[in-house]
């Protein structure tokens, strides 16, 4: 995969972030509040808090399977994930597929206790589930086509990185 870090058209003399792939990675997997944008039938962007974690090269979220947000991904499967931060906001851009494997599921819902210690996900039917809803959710995979960091300090910095060719899941092989 290539992974190329490269500035933005923003004011000349705007300095990129300073970090690297790795450290965009490290905070988007650490973090605990993410904001998922889809696109409705009509147009207008839908944003929404979600639970998420990464997996496997991909920023992996749920969602009720009868969703608004579940709706539109099955219309447009475009969508951007956002991770505030203190000093950085991430922005990750790409496609959501909807995951179905059996292994790749449980090692997700494995995923979610250790960041969020009050939900217990379990694996049933190619579906989450919680002991204390009735309702399953979907799991979906958004693996970034482009990655975009925004500091917020000495100018507002900015930082995108485009990966093409193989995916991180490959290249890790």
């Amino acid at each position: 995969m290539t992974i190329q870090a490269e500035e933005l058209s923003s004011p000349r003399g705007t300095p990129l972030t300073g970090l690297t792939w790795t450290d965009v990675r490290t905070r988007v997997a650490e973090a605990g509040d993410y904001l998922l944008a889809t696109t409705d039938r009509d147009g207008r962007p839908h944003v929404v808090p979600v639970l998420a974690v990464w997996d496997d090269g991909a920023a992996c979220f749920v969602t009720f399977r009868d969703s608004r947000k579940a709706r539109n991904l099955v219309r447009n499967d475009g969508c951007a994930v956002t991770v505030p931060g203190q000093d950085v906001d991430v922005v990750l851009e790409g496609a959501a597929h909807l995951v179905r494997d059996v292994a790749r599921l449980r090692r997700v819902a494995g995923l979610f206790p250790v960041k969020y210690p009050w939900w217990h996900p379990f694996v049933r039917d190619g579906e989450f589930h919680d002991p204390g809803d009735t309702d399953p959710r979907h799991v979906y995979a958004m693996e970034p086509e482009r990655v975009f960091a925004f500091g917020k300090e000495d100018g507002f910095s900015a930082t995108r990185w485009r990966f093409s060719g193989r995916t991180e899941r490959e290249e890790a092989r």
